[in-house]
């Protein structure tokens, strides 16, 4: 007998034209949210997916947007009568093309390239969502910023003074009130505003999973489910952190390609790079190992290892003394 959640998901699909005798429940790529799809007679893959109950269609308007526009997404698949989505039992449903994974993960450059060129072409002259948003203010940003330096400045206190934790921590918390100064410096009102004026838009969760390289050596990315109108540097700052929170990898080269691959594709926010570097400055990765997690070791009565702190740390360290002399060779060319 099928299940009552197999049930649902074949009245979803009967939207589509689609019934029992014709395609299968292949595999559930997530669970209660994403399912692999197969035709009994052509093998063909399609993939259903699920928005959750407190979300809105704008993820899936954003995803048939960003196709119509040439975008690589996967192909979306509308309904009997055309619609994007179907829903059922305040949930979201939608049906979407399977793209083969060639088995590799694209680049870290390949990760940037995609990253600008979204911010570039995700910019549409009316809003998706029928209730336009706020965007947030310089003040709300600042406040944000400020309160994390002072998590750290905290943490720097509460260390016994002459260890090496002690010295790591009062050096990250210089870093991070430098990163505060710097931004505050910045044109970050100027920002906001252009930002809100192009109507920008955020990935919401741009990680290695969600860009895909596909059989045919396409780069196609994938899941806006977290998708809202915001500032880029949030996105921007996401993968940063991504990018160089393995101390193996080279900060450097990483932030070097990051700015320049960035910049040279999405020059639309080009004149506010002092806003991206004052951020990006900050020590996100030690920051969340410290702060971030802090929750989850204090649950389990662990610290994390002193190695590890040391190591981040001087990753920070590499990152702020490259992005500072960037900083002053840009502030040179202005």
């Amino acid at each position: 007998m099928a299940s009552k959640r197999s049930r649902l998901l074949f009245e979803v699909l009967h939207s589509y034209g689609l019934s029992e005798t014709e395609v299968d429940i292949a595999g559930e790529l997530k669970k209660e949210k994403v399912w692999l799809l197969q035709n009994k007679k052509t093998g063909e893959r399609c993939v259903l997916k699920r928005l959750n109950e407190d979300k809105t269609p704008f993820p899936i308007l954003l995803h048939s947007k960003l196709y119509e526009t040439g975008f690589h997404v996967p192909k979306m698949i509308r309904t009997k009568t055309k619609q994007l989505y179907v829903q059922r039992k305040n949930h979201y449903y939608y049906l979407m093309e399977y793209v083969p994974s060639s088995g590799g993960k694209p680049s870290f450059q390949q990760r940037i390239e995609w990253l600008a060129r979204f911010h570039k072409d995700s910019l549409f002259d009316d809003w998706i969502d029928p209730h336009p948003p706020s965007f947030p203010e310089p003040t709300d940003i600042l406040k944000a910023h400020r309160e994390k330096t002072a998590d750290l400045q905290k943490q720097a206190e509460a260390v016994n003074n002459g260890t090496a934790l002690s010295h790591i921590m009062k050096q990250m918390a210089q870093l991070a009130a430098k990163s505060y100064a710097l931004l505050e410096k910045s044109d970050l009102a100027g920002f906001c505003r252009e930002a809100a004026k192009r109507k920008a838009i955020c990935h919401g969760d741009y990680n290695s999973n969600n860009l895909l390289l596909a059989e045919n050596n396409n780069v196609m990315m994938i899941d806006f489910d977290r998708a809202y109108y915001g500032l880029p540097l949030d996105d921007f700052r996401f993968l940063l952190v991504s990018l160089t929170r393995n101390p193996k990898n080279n900060v450097v080269k990483r932030l070097r390609s990051l700015f320049e691959i960035y910049f040279s594709i999405c020059p639309l926010y080009a004149s506010y790079q002092s806003v991206y570097l004052a951020d990006a400055m900050f020590p996100h990765v030690f920051y969340s190992e410290i702060i971030g997690q802090g929750t989850r070791k204090r649950a389990t009565g662990s610290q994390p290892p002193l190695d590890l702190l040391i190591r981040l740390a001087e990753q920070e360290r590499k990152k702020f003394a490259f992005l500072s002399d960037l900083s002053k060779s840009e502030g040179s060319r202005t």
